[in-house]
């Protein structure tokens, strides 16, 4: 019964089909395109009407009462439009291409109506009937409302060119502040075309077993919330939170918490950790270790994004999130992970650091990593904005350790294998102080 009394406006359907056909050609038709598609309308009529426009568009043909009959008639579904007759009433109740906006975003909305009525109901049958948990139900439904766009068509190209002039202009003067997630290593910042993680964009961080990648996330992350109070979401699906807070405590004490356990602390280290402590609980951070498919996934980040303004999402890593059952192979379960997270950065416009695992050959490799060395699909580097590689110097995790008057260290390599706002093929190299968590 609700799809029967869904929100509707027949007055705004017809006069949309009719605004697309002034002209006679398909300008009106592609300006609205992009936007709006013939399940957006309610009544069958208007359905039909809107897809022999869209057709006459694609095949360049005049968009008139003449072609639009002779498209319904080759489709059999004349008579669903009332017939020639029907063609040309709803044509001439057209006024000006002016009101098309206006038109095009009343059909959109009623639309959009039903489709979040028709994802409630169904969220609300599947509860019913018990045909699945809780929390898949929510994340199902959170899924199909996230889809449900604004009411409204898309800028000109003159309106966007407006936008960049002011960008440009504060720019020039420095008043124009990039939203982006910086890292706090300068020599990484400076190559990246943002200075930083932009908002909406994904950074793919690959790199052989017990090279510091989870490291490095974390301090980009403590560093992001401390010096800037970046609000930060960390999946992590091998750590449990204390053993996350341990590692923050450590890089921003600068103590070794193994100490501790072997009871030869310092006094003066021991009260650096306990104003740490105190300092990481006032972060504005939180933590989830669980996933039940790419979409819980997608639904947490979301819920955190409208409770805690998150801005940088960690996850820690993209191989552990369990993939759909309806995947024909883990290449194709993890091309549909990274596409959602991926999908998930523009819509919550957020930064995401994504940890993903490297293949045995490229981790065996002692000249360095390559985008070919990302494991399991390469929709990971297509989804990816920027992908940074990490290795130990030389190939060798053991050889690349060393000692400096800060402690002991293990040299690595990184390379921007692809960096969309900026250079890529450039890279350098980094310290990874591992017994306190700290990179230089």
């Amino acid at each position: 019964m609700i799809d029967l009394v869904g929100p509707k406006n027949r007055e705004a359907e017809e006069k949309l089909i009719a605004c697309l056909c002034l002209g006679g050609d398909s300008s009106n038709y592609d300006s609205i395109s992009s936007i709006l598609n013939e399940d957006d309308f309610y009544y069958l009529r208007f359905k039909l009407l809107f897809r022999a426009v869209a057709h006459l568009s694609d095949t360049n043909k005049p968009i008139d009462e003449v072609s639009i009959m002779e498209y319904l008639k080759s489709i059999d579904c004349l008579e669903e439009v009332e017939g020639v007759s029907g063609i040309i009433e709803t044509l001439g109740t057209a006024s000006t291409a002016m009101q098309m906006k206006y038109y095009a975003e009343l059909v959109l909305e009623k639309s959009h109506l039903r489709k979040l009525i028709r994802a409630y109901k169904q969220g609300a049958e599947s509860a019913s009937a018990e045909i699945a948990n809780s929390q898949s139900i929510k994340a199902d439904v959170e899924e199909q409302i996230s889809k449900v766009g604004k009411s409204e068509v898309g800028q000109t190209v003159r309106e966007t060119a407006d936008e960049l002039k002011e960008d440009f202009a504060k720019l020039m003067s420095g008043e124009l502040v990039n939203d982006v997630v910086r890292t706090h290593l300068p020599q990484l910042d400076s190559m990246l075309g943002n200075g930083g993680i932009g908002s909406g964009e994904v950074l793919t961080l690959s790199a052989p077993t017990s090279c510091g990648k989870s490291a490095l996330a974390l301090y980009i992350a403590l560093k992001a919330m401390q010096e800037e109070a970046v609000p930060t979401l960390f999946f992590s699906l091998e750590m449990p939170r204390k053993q996350i807070l341990k590692r923050m405590i450590q890089a921003l004490s600068g103590a070794n918490l193994r100490q501790i356990q072997e009871r030869v602390i310092t006094d003066e280290n021991m009260k650096r950790v306990n104003e740490a402590t105190d300092q990481i609980a006032e972060l504005p951070f939180h933590s989830v270790h669980t996933a039940r498919s790419p979409q819980d996934v997608v639904s947490q980040v979301r819920n955190y994004v409208k409770k805690h303004g998150v801005k940088l999402v960690v996850i820690d890593y993209l191989q552990l999130i369990p993939w759909s059952n309806k995947a024909k192979s883990k290449a194709e379960g993890i091309a549909d992970i990274s596409h959602k997270i991926k999908q998930m950065a523009l819509e919550l416009d957020v930064s995401v650091i994504l940890l993903s695992q490297v293949n045995r050959e490229g981790a065996k490799r002692e000249t360095g990593l390559s985008l070919y060395d990302l494991k399991d699909s390469g929709d990971i580097e297509n989804d990816a904005d920027i992908v940074l590689l990490l290795w130990p110097k030389n190939g060798d995790i053991e050889g690349a350790k060393s000692t400096d008057s800060k402690g002991p260290f293990t040299d690595l390599q990184y390379a921007i294998a692809k960096n969309r706002e900026g250079e890529r093929g450039v890279g350098g190299y980094l310290k990874f102080y591992h017994c306190i968590g700290r990179f230089k």
